[in-house]
């Protein structure tokens, strides 16, 4: 049905990604890394040998798609390329990555998923009063791309306007110009940074942030496994302090692995989608799954069940509001989809806001809060992750569980926590905080009282030094 109220809606075709998307990865090409101290001319004999031909070779990760010979199935040349451990690292399958959404179409009154007493929302509000975030915090945003300039055939999204950003890069056509030719990327990069307080449309979490547009998914909102993670691996190299992953596969790829373990190491937060395939199998999705660097986020709805699509598993760290296009449980004459700016219909010029549901639009919840706790001093990954979890609503069975994870997420008490002991602000007790409370002590403030007796002694020492992180 389509009707007016305030804004426009539309009706729109919805796409659905079925379980036989999780089947798919290139029957043409495989990914073939080899050792460091191989020589390039090595590494072409070998390709040559084995009749297939190089196609592309990768200066962030040095992976090589290679081009297999006709009738040749996937399967049988990474064998092939197995069998040479001496030269190769690894050879494995070229899987496609597709965004997880179910778009539909279409104001801050009907953001519920950010403010609300009686919603499955995030508690922004008080978390604003402490922070908005901060120009120097980038948040890579690795997806269809972002409608963030007026280029060639491409236009900004106006409520993108005062949305600050960085040179990002377009994996899929090569050049400086990550432009959206879908809506998903716009989507979700709405929900982080969309330009707010400005009279304008909605909000946006981390509105003071920049975004750092990387383009690693197609028109078709799909790509190669190996564009995400060049993206993932460009992004950490210059500069950013949050990814967010609003995609997936349930391909384990050793490539999308190392990448992800490059970026935390390198200090970036990484948010994921967990996967909108609960109903077609509920596999393991991947980056989400690689547990030890990814954050992985599911999908609640405004009664803060877990949204019917949202996979679960045991990799599934915090949930947070998905939407669910198919109720309107609070009753505002839409369907309880996020609602963001982006375009349809691959008119690139024209814009709208648009209800979206999926674990795309839940990972950005998280993103956004992530970009405010680094705004305000923790860059620390481990302690980011400590800080949303740690504080998120406890769902389902007590504790953490594979529906929920930790929980739904709570930016208000995300921004507010602390570590006893920590008097620098960043979570972690280090040289920093002794050379504090050595004048905190000398002036017996109270910040430095940890057991409240009205006196800084040697028990609030004790209490810092046992909790030092050396």
């Amino acid at each position: 049905m389509a009707r007016k109220i305030l804004m426009t809606v539309f009706i729109a075709a919805a796409y659905v990604y079925s379980s036989s998307f999780f089947c798919e990865y290139s029957g043409e090409h495989i990914l073939v890394k080899f050792h460091q101290h191989i020589k390039h001319s090595e590494r072409l004999g070998l390709i040559d040998s084995l009749g297939c031909i190089m196609e592309s070779h990768s200066e962030y990760s040095d992976c090589m798609r290679v081009c297999l010979p006709k009738d040749c199935e996937p399967e049988q040349m990474t064998a092939e390329f197995s069998k040479h451990s001496q030269m190769v690292e690894y050879a494995e399958k070229d899987y496609n990555v597709r965004g997880f959404f179910v778009p539909n179409d279409s104001f801050y009154s009907y953001q519920w998923h950010f403010d609300g007493a009686n919603s499955g929302s995030i508690q922004i509000e008080s978390a604003w009063e402490i922070q908005t975030g901060n120009p120097e915090t980038i948040i890579a945003v690795i997806d269809t791309g972002i409608a963030y300039e007026d280029y060639d055939i491409y236009a900004q999204a106006p409520d993108l306007a005062d949305t600050q950003f960085v040179q990002g890069y377009d994996f899929v056509n090569d050049d400086f110009h990550p432009n959206d030719d879908n809506g998903h990327g716009t989507h979700v990069a709405g929900t982080i940074a969309q330009s707010t307080n400005n009279g304008l449309g909605v909000a946006g979490i981390a509105y003071n942030c920049s975004i750092m547009p990387v383009k690693s998914l197609g028109a078709e909102n799909g790509g190669s496994v190996l564009d995400v993670a060049d993206g993932i691996i460009y992004a950490a190299m210059n500069g950013a302090d949050v990814i967010n992953m609003s995609l997936g596969s349930p391909g384990n790829s050793t490539a999308l692995k190392q990448a992800c373990e490059y970026a935390y190491q390198m200090g970036a937060t990484i948010v994921c989608a967990a996967g909108n395939e609960y109903n077609d199998g509920n596999p393991v999705i991947y980056p989400a799954a690689y547990d030890d660097y990814c954050i992985a986020v599911g999908a609640v709805r405004y009664d803060e069940m877990r949204a019917n699509y949202s996979n679960t598993g045991s990799y599934v760290d915090i949930a947070a509001p998905g939407g669910d296009l198919a109720v309107d449980q609070n009753g505002d004459g839409f369907a309880d989809g996020i609602l963001q700016q982006t375009f349809s219909n691959f008119d690139f010029t024209e814009f709208q806001y648009y209800f979206y549901q999926g674990t795309s639009m839940a990972a950005p919840c998280v993103a956004g809060v992530a970009g405010l706790l680094n705004s305000n001093g923790i860059s620390n990954p481990d302690k980011i992750r400590l800080a949303v979890e740690s504080t998120a609503k406890d769902l389902g069975t007590s504790g953490k569980d594979p529906e929920y994870g930790a929980g739904l997420l709570n930016a208000s008490a995300a921004v507010s926590f602390s570590v006893i002991a920590d008097l620098t602000g960043d979570l972690e007790i280090n040289q920093e905080d002794i050379f504090v409370f050595a004048d905190y002590w000398l002036t017996n403030s109270p910040s430095a009282d940890f057991d409240m007796n009205g006196i800084v002694d040697y028990i609030d020492f004790s209490v810092i030094s046992s909790n030092w992180q050396f």
